[in-house]
């Protein structure tokens, strides 16, 4: 398996136990000076943007994957 499909897989289970309200309210990394919530790193994730690879690549900087 890719790492970057282990990485989505990890978000993915993630984003699901998150409430919907913080889901769409706290911001989670910022990408190219633009914040990204859970839903719309969730968008850019399931549609394997290139924008999608680097927010996996920062969570799991970060520690959060």
């Amino acid at each position: 398996m890719k790492k970057e499909n282990i990485l989505k897989s990890k978000f993915l289970k993630i984003y699901a136990k998150i409430p919907d309200r913080v889901r769409s309210e706290e911001i989670i990394v910022i990408i190219d000076n633009r914040p990204y919530t859970w839903d719309n790193a969730s968008l850019e994730v399931k549609n394997d943007s290139n924008v999608g690879i680097k927010i996996l690549e920062t969570l799991k900087k970060m520690g959060i994957l």
